[in-house]
């Protein structure tokens, strides 16, 4: 397999209809590939020396390397959290057919 060009991001943010809204942005702007939304999750987190426990959408951002910068960019701008999670790791999207969609995608 040859060395991919995509990455995933993880983000969260506690509003379904605002993670579904920043997904689309991104993909009306061109910057990602696709977006999966995991609605429900529960995340426990220490804040200011507290334990807190938080329902959450989980989301999955699937992309080119290459737009990695723009994609931290409007997340930051867009996010409704003091300091969203913005966690990248490189991806090679299995299937050549896969690969080749992503790859054309514009």
């Amino acid at each position: 397999m040859s060395t991919s060009h995509e990455i995933l991001i993880f983000t969260a943010i506690n509003d379904a209809d605002m993670a579904q809204d920043l997904v689309t942005n991104l993909l009306e702007e061109g910057l990602i590939i696709s977006g999966t939304l995991f609605p429900g999750t529960t995340l426990l987190y220490k804040w200011e020396n507290k334990i807190n426990l938080d329902d959450e959408t989980k989301i999955i951002l699937k992309a080119r390397r290459e737009n990695y910068d723009r994609i931290e960019e409007y997340v930051m701008k867009n996010h409704p959290y003091k300091m969203p999670e913005m966690t990248s790791v490189d991806a090679s999207f299995g299937s050549e057919k896969f690969r080749e969609f992503c790859r054309n995608k514009k």
